[in-house]
């Protein structure tokens, strides 16, 4: 791998300090939906490195009232930033998925699903191809989420090609600047009441 190249993706994954308090305040300036009455059961499911993901599956989960599952890997990536991509990239050209931690969600049991993680090497992160590969979600409404730092690329066109059986809607793609600048409330408002109404499949 060239120096370019990795440094283009070592700023791309750069983690703002201020990642950690947005996922204390954001839920808060995000209008909240009432689905008790509707009998929505929703699932958001999500990896995480460096927060990002983390800070707007939290929001969500609690604007949506939805259960929140972290995708955890069975041995998880090195904190060094250059292992980390250097390991992520050949994961990716190879097809050798990292393991996940503990039994995944049956999505059975479950109306809607939302899935989040970070944009890297242009697509899906590793570990959220592999929870993709491993479910099977029997024709249930399926929403992606992630967390980008120069374009979110791919992204979407790859998740609806390996989300099995599933109705894919809309996704949401925010920048790691406006989710570190808590300038993200209003695209998180708006993509919940798309997926809300149930609008979709997406077309691609």
């Amino acid at each position: 791998m060239d120096k370019g190249s990795l440094e283009k993706e070592r700023r791309r994954m750069q983690l703002s300090r201020r990642t950690v308090l947005t996922s204390m305040v954001a839920a808060a300036t995000v209008p909240r939906w009432s689905l008790a009455g509707q009998g929505r059961r929703i699932l958001v499911a999500h990896y995480s490195y460096m927060g990002h993901t983390k800070s707007v599956a939290e929001t969500l989960s609690t604007v949506v009232g939805g259960e929140l599952f972290e995708i955890q890997m069975a041995a998880p990536y090195p904190l060094d930033l250059e292992r980390m991509a250097t390991q992520a990239r050949s994961e990716l050209e190879t097809g050798k998925l990292p393991p996940l931690l503990g039994k995944l969600p049956d999505m059975s049991n479950y109306d809607l699903v939302l899935v989040g993680g970070p944009v890297w090497w242009n697509t899906i992160a590793p570990p959220v191809m592999r929870f993709l590969e491993e479910t099977d979600f029997k024709g249930r409404n399926v929403a992606a989420f992630a967390a980008y730092a120069l374009a979110p690329a791919h992204y979407e066109r790859n998740f609806a090609a390996q989300a099995r059986n599933a109705s894919v809607l809309p996704g949401l793609m925010v920048s790691e600047f406006d989710i570190s600048e808590r300038q993200a409330d209003g695209a998180i408002s708006s993509w919940v009441r798309q997926v809300m109404s149930g609008r979709g499949p997406q077309a691609l």
